[in-house]
């Protein structure tokens, strides 16, 4: 084993907490990138599994899902209680570049080789309304009758889709997923738990999990890197902007934000301090201390084949 197989977690630069978030600023995006891999493996060995764990695409993807896969190999980990879903996805074919199933399955899945089986990705080559039909059958299958949300008090059914961790990033606009800002306010009340949008970049037409999935899953894990998006981030963290993520944020109770942007601390957040040599997030486990997760609940429905 190399030195570098050796060496403690990188710790980031700074911890704070604000507005029901715990923000982990580093020095460089392959920094954020190992850092939250850590928090990957960690993840892993804590929970009990199955587990039902949601991708995304975006700059910050690529590094991320090398490190995970690095991490989690070198760990020998056993992937096999784990159920891969995606946040959103181009409509493009599943080899197309900009597809982030394709993102996923070179630098992620292929190299873990995680079964056919444990992936429930939205299928791409379809056209947009017949993907986002496909993707709530899929979802159907999984979880249950996912259609409703917990607030329609008129639904014989309230079950939606409880994801145990979503990993998504933010673009410069504050968009989460495929969730854009030209489309929150009708969003917002959509009831599916996926649906077709029209995004106003390219590829234009997506499909993407609602918002009332993403606040409910029981973790979620923000990547934010890349130039343009301070602002909108550091707005965002002090609910003083109207924007996808803001919203998202504000629905959560916990929310884990990593970010190599150079973010001033707002004067309100609560540093959190950390010892020497320890791993640098809340979810880790210290070493002389027992470490305790609420116990899992078991999704409802059953994997499909």
């Amino acid at each position: 084993m190399s030195d570098s197989q050796n060496k403690e977690p990188t710790p980031p630069r700074r911890i704070w907490k604000t507005n029901h978030c715990t923000i982990n600023a580093f020095a460089s995006a392959n920094e954020l990138a190992a850092a939250v891999a850590e928090q990957w493996i960690q993840f892993i060995r804590h929970e009990n599994q199955p587990l039902s764990i949601a991708l995304s695409g975006g700059r910050i993807a690529h590094p991320l899902f090398t490190q995970i896969t690095r991490q989690t190999l070198r760990a020998q980990l056993n992937c096999r209680g784990l159920r891969f879903f995606w946040a959103d996805e181009r409509c493009v074919p599943p080899n197309h570049q900009a597809s982030n199933f394709r993102l996923a399955q070179k630098h992620l899945l292929q190299p873990l080789r995680i079964d056919t089986r444990q992936q429930f990705p939205f299928i791409g080559s379809l056209p947009p309304k017949a993907m986002a039909k496909k993707g709530l059958e899929m979802l159907r299958t999984v979880f249950g009758n996912p259609n409703q949300t917990s607030k329609d008090k008129t639904a014989k059914t309230t079950s939606i889709p409880i994801l145990d961790l979503a990993i998504l990033g933010m673009g410069e606009d504050g968009h989460i997923a495929s969730l854009f800002p030209e489309n929150m306010e009708t969003d917002l009340h959509r009831p599916q738990a996926c649906f077709h949008v029209t995004a106003g970049k390219p590829p234009p037409h997506r499909i993407t999990l609602s918002y009332n999935v993403l606040a409910a899953a029981k973790q979620t894990w923000i990547l934010v890197s890349g130039k343009g998006k301070t602002k909108t981030l550091l707005q965002a963290i002090q609910n003083q902007s109207d924007t996808p993520i803001r919203r998202l944020l504000s629905r959560r109770h916990s929310t884990q934000i990593f970010t190599d942007l150079p973010l001033s601390e707002p004067k309100t957040a609560a540093p959190i301090q950390t010892q020497e040599k320890r791993p640098f997030s809340p979810l880790f486990p210290s070493s002389k201390k027992k470490f305790h997760l609420p116990q899992k609940s078991v999704n409802a429905g059953r994997q499909s084949g």
